[in-house]
């Protein structure tokens, strides 16, 4: 058996599951409803306030080929399944921490400028 981090299993896989930063979905899904997305987000705060598991499920949702009415992922298409069991090609999580040179945005432009895999 192997050992998982609570807070990596019990993560909120959609906005209305995300606790104390309601503000941050709304807005999210407010962007999601009119099609006025950024081309980038910036999710910044201390440690454990839901900046990766709100950029997670908006990945989630852009990429997922059923999205509901309210704006959340299906979870069942083949996208959000894949995103689930961190198979995903069209997503990638980078750590700011340890992917913060010039080299590293230098390849991570290099790679998104590939078609998706899957969905969207």
């Amino acid at each position: 058996m192997s050992y998982v981090v609570s807070a990596r299993k019990y993560r909120p896989a959609r906005f209305d599951e995300v606790v104390g930063q309601e503000h941050v979905s709304q807005t999210l899904k407010k962007a999601l409803q009119t099609d006025h997305l950024a081309h980038a987000f910036l999710f910044c705060g201390p440690r454990g306030v839901g900046k990766t598991t709100c950029a997670r499920i908006l990945a989630k949702v852009l990429n997922c080929q059923n999205v509901s009415a309210g704006f959340e992922p299906c979870g069942k298409c083949d996208s959000c399944q894949a995103f689930s069991a961190n198979a995903s090609f069209n997503i990638m999580e980078l750590d700011a921490a340890s992917n913060n040179s010039v080299e590293h945005i230098r390849a991570l432009v290099e790679q998104v400028r590939f078609q998706p895999q899957q969905g969207k």
